[in-house]
């Protein structure tokens, strides 16, 4: 059995671990009798991180704020031998990932000696040193995980990428058939998703712009509209929902629901609108239909893989610049 250590403790939000996923999937392909350890930090939110990466074997919590913690942390870390040591650094280099890869057991230890124009200076550590040049060639997210482990084999075709989907239980199916008949009785017509919310305030769409757009899609295509909201969404879900209620406009929130029952209601969606936030790639994850509005820069990095995907992006840096206009006449093309 290939014992594999895979440290990344500064990020494991929803978004960035979607992304990870082909990367564990590669591992898993070239070393099916592989023992997969994931060294993450801890959440803010309820996410079942093995459930949502089935690829993970063990799940190592980083916690730095006690003595006694961060010891116990090292113990752990230092009981086994790995036969590989993966730090796949995607947005910069984390001097705690390569301490930690330092103080590992390996016997082969990958990382980055360069990320774009940063230089790693812990990269003695490693034994095998990439350099990446992503900021020029736009690279995705998904593609900076793949490359993190390209020396060792571990590769991933676009199409195998797009056929992944979210693994759900026959509950969390039927909990998604019967929340979808229960709120939108008439199969006929069509379900739009919206998620106004975003975790970077930079990321959000005005609400007066998703008021305007649910207007014209509900003449247009008398369609249901569903709205999902988050932990940290309240306030301009609360604002939406104010407006849509003025204008006598019918529609159906979720807020806070289960990672694993959401992605089961969108997947039956005809549509999902948002920015770019977590719940966009958990949507595309589920084989939902999206459309995205970005900042200048982002769809080439974030852009969700596993699906139908569009976007409209910001000719500035203000995502504000988009009009409704133009994510209307998007949405034509679905």
């Amino acid at each position: 059995m290939t014992e594999i250590l895979i440290i990344r403790p500064q990020s494991i939000q929803l978004g960035d671990t979607i992304c990870s996923l082909p990367m564990f999937k590669a591992l898993k392909k070239k070393y099916p009798e592989s023992f997969i350890t994931f060294v993450g930090c801890p959440t803010n939110y309820d996410v079942k991180l093995k459930k949502l990466n089935p690829y993970l074997d063990e799940v190592m919590i980083f916690r730095k704020d006690k003595l006694k913690t961060l010891l116990d942390f090292i113990k752990n870390l230092r009981k086994k031998k790995y036969d590989i040591v993966v730090v796949p650094s995607t947005i910069r280099i984390s001097w705690t990932s390569y301490m930690i890869a330092f103080l590992a057991k390996g016997k082969l230890k990958i990382g980055f000696k360069r990320i774009d124009e940063e230089k790693n200076k812990l990269s003695f550590v490693l034994d095998v040193k990439e350099e990446a040049v992503w900021k020029k060639d736009k690279t995705h997210q998904v593609y900076r995980f793949l490359d993190s482990v390209k020396s060792i084999g571990c590769s991933m075709a676009l199409d195998e990428i797009k056929n992944m989907r979210i693994g759900l239980t026959e509950e969390e199916k039927q909990f998604g058939l019967k929340y979808i008949s229960e709120n939108f009785p008439d199969a006929g017509k069509p379900i739009f998703g919206f998620h106004p919310g975003a975790g970077e305030k930079e990321n959000i769409w005005n609400v007066i712009n998703y008021f305007e757009l649910i207007k014209r899609i509900c003449e247009k295509y008398n369609s249901y509209i569903l709205i999902t909201s988050g932990y940290v969404d309240g306030e301009i879900t609360a604002a939406l929902e104010s407006r849509l209620k003025e204008a006598g406009i019918k529609y159906t929130c979720i807020s806070n629901m289960d990672t694993y029952n959401l992605a089961s209601v969108l997947s039956r969606l005809k549509l999902y609108v948002s920015a770019d936030t977590g719940v966009m790639h958990l949507a595309a994850y589920s084989g939902a239909d999206t459309l995205t509005v970005f900042r200048s820069g982002k769809p080439s990095e974030w852009l969700p893989l596993f699906n139908n995907a569009k976007y409209i992006e910001s000719k500035t840096g203000n995502i504000n610049d988009i009009t409704v206009e133009e994510v209307f006449e998007k949405i034509k093309e679905f």
